[in-house]
């Protein structure tokens, strides 16, 4: 349990700052490139929410680390030995999209984005692929040590 919610922190923590970094980045090249001194990289649906704009930027932030802390508490589903590692990658897909799916299309309102929601889909995509690989390593590497167990018997 320990190490669980050590990893929930962590992810929010990374999740968070890569957030942040990520739509600094886009506000900075978009502002750069355009000239405009209005772009926020907040749906203004979103921003409505919120009495500042500065509020909507810190829910946002704290949005990504709640997306973190999910995904990091849902990798343990990849450590129930008795779950096949198909079952365990379609547990894990059904549970992160329990949360994120709505905080993109009913909070961050990205469905009225269509380039938004293409790229954020590609993230959480990206990110499916990422835990699937881990998930295929940490199953193989068990299955060599049991195997390893077997052969010195």
């Amino acid at each position: 349990m320990r190490d669980v919610l050590y990893r929930c922190v962590f992810s929010f923590a990374i999740s968070a700052v890569c957030g942040n970094i990520t739509n600094f980045l886009i506000e900075f090249v978009v502002r750069a490139v355009t000239g405009s001194k209005d772009f926020l990289p907040l749906s203004p649906e979103f921003v409505a929410l919120f009495p500042s704009e500065s509020i909507a930027v810190e829910v946002n932030i704290l949005l990504y680390g709640i997306i973190g802390i999910v995904f990091a508490a849902a990798a343990t589903i990849y450590e129930k030995d008795r779950l096949g590692f198909i079952v365990q990658n379609i547990l894990y897909c059904i549970v992160t999209s329990i949360v994120w799916v709505p905080i993109v299309i009913l909070v961050w309102q990205l469905h009225k984005y269509p380039q938004a929601l293409i790229g954020t889909l590609c993230g959480f995509f990206v990110t499916y692929i990422i835990m699937s690989i881990v998930g295929y390593r940490i199953t193989k590497k068990n299955i060599e040590e049991i195997n390893s167990c077997l052969a010195e018997q």
